[in-house]
Parts: structure tokens; sequence; C-alpha cells
């Protein structure tokens, strides 16, 4: 171990990691943790999930010793005497990954009795699975190395100087006087329950210690390629449902496959290893600069062929004018005056508009989102989708949203039966693991730049972790939101489904692609020709429009809703076909709630509201309670002190979100005969933080799905109850 700290400090960051996310020190925020504590395996946890993640601790360990060996086995002469030189190497080498495996099983108790309160059977089945996984990997690959590697004894008959009938020894502590780089060892673990003087090895010919170590490098050096070649090799079978494999299992197969190939370069080019690997990494950077070795990610259904769009400022402005924002003012006037048929129908002259918005926040979102609009929906007596003209928001949140929407249009009478009864079939398939084939993708073909590709409607894309992101979403929804947006063209007009407005942000400017089967040029700032005055910065593009030569009704739902809810290294940035590329990634990046939207929705429609209506509904669901939370920032280290600025930047965005969003709806509320309610359902604040990820626990399921009935919501509930009864 000393030797590590010393020689090898970059083979202990990966254990760091490792120790950081297990004790909860590392990635809380984001629910590291749980993809090693509670591993989930096709859709359950247990033995065989705990066994997986096993196998690939087992890997890493194994990859641990090996490159140790490769690179310090130098140090040690000594061992070149002994049988089974790799496995004494192994066998001594076990503070680390002894220590990391004992914590391991004590935090997987700790979490399994705690948080999931299984009992002391499961839990022990679940630590027995773990271990199995171990140690299968690793008596077979110290087989493969008993069978394959050559000791002293194999090579020259020389007698090992393990050997108990050998002469008694003298100066067992003595160095190879011959070697000034090998370390002072004295005793050594020849077995699991036996400990060792070492003798000297200054009477053996340097050629045969070299010889006995050259071969089992070469061994192990060959087993490492061989294991690096098959595991890259898995991005070609990413498909197969027993390949998403657990997150934690991923996790620690990209680490097996960087500390194993450090090894192999380290070893075979000695003092240029460093050199070399920088070399790779910046090779391997130039060759993703090449579509075929690394393809861009696309979205699905529209032309990608050519980037024959030019995106700039002058052709934004270009894009809009007076007259086309005039005629798509119009277009939603027609289909408004469509949803308010519908309620003077039952009698209702001025019906409420309600705007239906929602917060992103991954899995925790759209859990959240979905069981508060059964429960809105349920004291709506199912009345909500008929009440909401429009409907805006970000990542998780709009993944909810447009489900609903797609049931309630094509599933209603099962939705309704879902709402009223409690039922929890709907939500649960919702709520399954997306995580586990994103890092699998993630690992064996992103990183590595593997070319795997996908027909989709007779077009090829990369198969990277975008289309693993969006095969899982369709698995999860039935398959229902694999439509074009064109689908949704007639029934938003005619007002059988509320509009919805997909709104991701573009990296490129920060402005936001409006995506939607209607054209919403009014919810941008882009043209002088408006109120040029104002000399307004174009705030965003309109998908339809300008994109009108690609296809752009051929997008597919749940790309859009991919690119939409794009988290940051998680899911990859969309390139649309622009000159320059144009990148497209979370909407929660430019307004996390969709309150700017709704606002300027409002304000381009306010007459019609005030002469149709009587007033308008801004409902917002958060995943998120709308506290402000301010840290003592006193007593910092310096390390705490060079850190805070960027943390309190990152951990504040939201917050300056929040502020932003109270501006507008505070300038709504203000607007004069303008009848206007805002109501707010949030998601209570929890003694423990639930993960903002793609996997939840069960117990982080269970508390999101009774978040809703918290005292607040309640009373949000009635009161929206009680402001929309004259439409009921």
């Amino acid at each position: 171990m000393v030797m590590y700290i010393k020689k090898n400090k970059s083979f202990l960051f990966f254990w760091l990691l490792l120790f950081g996310i297990i004790t909860e020190k590392v990635g809380t925020k984001y629910g590291l943790q749980f993809l090693f504590l509670n591993p989930e395996y096709l859709g359950s946890v247990g033995f065989t999930s705990f066994f997986i993640v096993g196998m690939m601790t087992g890997m890493f360990i194994v990859a641990f010793n090996i490159a140790g060996f490769l690179i310090n086995s130098f140090r040690f002469p000594f061992l070149a005497t002994l049988s089974r030189t790799f496995l004494k190497f192994f066998l001594n080498n076990f503070i680390i990954p002894t220590s990391f495996i004992l914590l391991y099983c004590i935090r997987i108790y700790q979490f399994q009795s705690e948080s999931q309160l299984k009992t002391i059977g499961e839990i022990t089945i679940d630590i027995i699975g773990l271990l199995s996984g171990i140690a299968v990997i690793v008596f077979l690959s110290l087989r493969y190395f008993h069978s394959t590697n050559q000791d002293i004894y194999k090579l020259f008959g020389v007698k090992h100087a393990d050997k108990d009938d050998l002469l008694p020894m003298r100066d067992y502590s003595k160095l190879d006087k011959n070697r000034s780089d090998a370390w002072r060892v004295e005793t050594y673990l020849s077995s699991f329950y036996k400990v060792k003087l070492v003798r000297e090895t200054g009477h053996y010919q340097p050629y045969m210690l070299q010889k006995v170590f050259r071969q089992n490098h070469v061994n192990a050096a060959v087993f490492e390629i061989v294991l690096i070649i098959l595991f890259l090799s898995l991005g070609f079978f990413g498909d197969s449902p027993y390949l998403k494999i657990p997150a934690g299992a991923s996790v620690v197969l990209l680490f097996t496959i960087l500390l194993m190939f450090a090894g192999v370069i380290r070893y075979w080019l000695k003092s240029w290893g460093t050199f070399a690997m920088v070399a790779v990494v910046v090779l391997l950077n130039y060759l993703s600069t090449f579509d075929y070795i690394s393809p861009k990610t696309l979205a699905y259904g529209i032309d990608n062929s050519k980037a024959d769009v030019i995106y700039s400022e002058e052709q934004l402005h270009e894009q809009y004018n007076q007259q086309i924002v005039t005629d798509d003012i119009n277009n939603t006037k027609t289909i408004l005056t469509n949803w308010k048929k519908y309620w003077e129908a039952k009698g209702v002259d001025k019906p409420k508009l309600v705007i239906l918005e929602a917060s992103g926040g991954g899995l925790r979102s759209m859990l959240f989102t979905f069981k508060s609009l059964q429960v809105i929906d349920s004291t709506l007596n199912g009345n909500l989708m008929p009440q909401t003209a429009i409907i805006f928001g970000s990542s998780g949140g709009m993944l909810s949203e447009t489900y609903y929407r797609e049931l309630y249009w094509k599933r209603k009478e099962q939705l309704m039966k879902d709402n009223f009864s409690g039922n929890e079939k709907l939500i649960q398939s919702l709520g399954n693991d997306m995580l586990n084939s994103i890092i699998f993708n993630g690992v064996v073909a992103d990183l590595f730049l593997n070319p795997t590709q996908v027909k989709i409607d007779g077009t090829s894309y990369a198969k990277d972790r975008a289309y693993a992101w969006e095969k899982q979403f369709n698995e999860n929804t039935q398959h229902l939101l694999s439509h074009p947006i064109s689908y949704y063209i007639d029934a938003e007009k005619k007002a059988t489904i509320p509009m919805l407005v997909v709104s991701p942000t573009i990296l490129n400017s920060g402005g936001t692609l409006h995506i939607s089967a209607q054209p919403v040029s009014y919810l941008l700032n882009a043209s002088p020709h408006i109120q040029p005055e104002l000399k307004q910065l174009p705030n965003g593009i309109e998908f339809t429009r300008y994109f009108k030569n690609k296809k752009p009704y051929n997008l597919r739902m749940s790309s859009a809703l991919r690119m939409n809810a794009a988290f940051p290294y998680i899911t990859p940035a969309t390139t649309l076909p622009c000159s320059p590329a144009l990148e497209v990634l979370d909407a929660g990046l430019h307004d996390n709630y969709g309150t700017q939207n709704a606002t300027q929705f409002i304000f381009s429609f306010k007459e019609w509201i005030q002469e149709n209506t009587s007033g308008v509904v801004l409902l917002q669901i958060r995943d998120k309670p709308k506290i402000l939370e301010i840290e003592n920032n006193s007593a910092k280290s310096f390390f705490e002190k060079t850190s805070s600025p960027i943390k309190n930047l990152s951990d504040n965005f939201l917050v300056v979100q929040d502020y932003i969003s109270d501006k507008l709806i505070r300038n709504v509320s203000m607007t004069k005969d303008l009848s206007f309610e805002y109501i707010l359902i949030q998601m209570p604040e929890t003694k423990d933080r639930i993960s903002l990820n793609w996997h939840l626990t069960e117990k982080e399921k269970n508390t999101i799905l009774t978040g809703i009935y918290s005292h607040k919501n309640k009373n949000e509930l009635l009161k929206l109850k009680s402001i929309l009864q004259t439409n009921q």
C-alpha cells in the first residue's frame, strides 16, 4: 500500500472515488451511492443485481493487481523466486481491496436495513450475491494465471525459495545488492494464514528473475488486452435487455477499462507511458471529430443529411415579421375558440383557462408530476385536460405532462380508472430505471468511440446514450410517444388535447428551441419588425419554421422530449443540421419551469382571454419545495473558500430562476383587467435528499408518490377546485 501511495497515486484515485461513493461523500446529490448500495437489474434488486456488481468489482480488483504487478514487480525481486509468483503478489496486495469489500458489505447492510427495511435474511442473500460475484471472477482469473504462468522451477528447475525444506536462512532482510531500486521487504504472506521471511536473491542469476517476471508480465498484458477488447465489443450487443447491467457495475467497468489500459501502456512503454497515454487521449480527441468514428447525436425523423441551414442573427431576424406573428396568433385563437366551444356546450360561457407547467428534475420530477396530475385530475372529476389550453415545462416534468396528455387522448378509460381507484400500474412502469442502459452505452460505446449504429425508419443513427435513453423511455411509456409531431396537429387544432410546446436550450446562444405541432412565433422576441425600439436580442427559434426544408414535422415526439431532458454529461447534446452546428440540451438550463413561455403566452393573448374567459390559472408543479436555503459560510478551510464560488453558483442556479419566475408571475398578476390565479403544487421538503437521477430507490419512489398529499398541496387542490367549480 505504501508503494501505491508513493509510486502509483493515479491507481488510488479510482479507489478513492469508490470509497467516496459508498460512504456518501461523493455524488450524493445525484444518488451515486444508490447505484452501488441498491443496484437494480431487470427491474429488481437482489442476489442477481449484487452478483453482477460483484463480478465487475472482482474484475476491478484483478485489474488493480495486474496493473500493479506489471509496473511494480521489479521492486520485489524475491517474488520471482517464489512459487505462483503473481498469486503471492495478489495475496500481499490485499489491504485496499479487502478494506473496500468489508466496508461495502457494512454499507449494504446499513442501507438495506434502514432505507429498504429488508430482513437480515434478505440482506444476507444480497451480500452473498456480491461476494459470490467477486469470488467467481477472482477465482477464474487466478486459475488462468496459475495455468499459464511459469515460475523459476518450471523455467529453470530451481527450487522455490518458499519451500520449507530449504536450509535455514541467514540475513533474511537483506536487499538484493544488485538492484538499487528494490524495496526493503522482510516478511510476506505465503498463504492466507502463514507469514514467511524473505530470502536473499543475490545468488540467483539476474536473467532468471527477469525471465520469470517477463513471462508473467506477458500473460498479464495479454489477459488485459483480451478483456479490454471483450468489454468494448459489448457495445455491439447493447440492445439486449440482459446487458443492461446495473449502473454501478458499469461505473466499475469503466474504472476497470481505464486501469487496465493504463497498466498495459505503462508496462510496454515504461517511462514513456505517461507521454503515450496523453498522446492516446489527444489522438482519441482528434478522431472524435470524424463522424464515422464518433457520430453526432441526432434528432430522429428529420432530414439530417446536410447542414445547409444557416444559423446567424441575421437569419433569426429574417424568419419573423409582424405578419408571421399575426398569422400564428390567429391560428392559436382558432384553437382557443375550439377549446372554449367545449365549455359552451356544457353551459359555461366564460370558462377559466388553465396553463399547465412542470419543473425538470429527472425521474424524481417525472414521478411527482405524473402522480400530481392524477390527483389533480381526480379532484377535478377528470376535467384537467379539457380545462388546460396549453402545456409548458422542462425535463422530467414535461415528460410526464406529455405522457399524461397522450394517455388522456388514447387511453382515457384506463387513465381515469387508475386515477380514481388509486391504482399505480401506469406510474410504476413510468418509474422504471432508465440509467442502466444509459451508463452502459456510455461506457462501452460513447467514451471509446464505438461506431455502432442502428436503423430507425430507414436512416442510420449512432447507438449512443441518447439512443439508449429514448429506447428505454419508449419502453417505459408503452411506445405511445414515438409518433412524429405531425401526428398531433389536428388533435390540437380541434382542442381535443391541449397544445404543447417543448423548449430545450440552444447551447450556442443560450436561447430556446420551440418545438410544437402548431406555429408559435409569438413566444419569441426575435423580430425587430414588431417592437424595433426595444432592440431585443433573438431569444430562440421556432423549430418547424427554421428547419422548414428538413422535414421538421417528422421529428419524433420522443426525440423532442429527449432533447428537452438531456441532462449535461448523462445524455449528449443533440446536433441539428445547421451551419454552424446547432447543439441542444436540457430546457432547465434556460427555464426550468416554463414560466417564461407561460407569461409570454398570457401577454400574447391577453385581449382574447379578457373577452372569452373568466381568467387565467397558472398551475405549476415542482419537484422541489419553493424555499430559500442559506448556508453558513463562516470558518471555511482554504479549499472550501476556493471552491465555494463555483459551488454556490451551481447550487443557486435554480434559485436564480425562481427569482425570475416570481418576477414574471408578479407582472402578470398586476396586469390590469386580467383575472389571474397561481396554483403551486410542490414536492414537500424531506428528511433525506431525493436524487436528481434517472434511477430511484423504492424508498425514494414511495416518498415521491406521497408528496402530493402534503397539507400545503391539499390546500392548493381545494383552492384550485374552488376556482374552477364554475366550470364543473
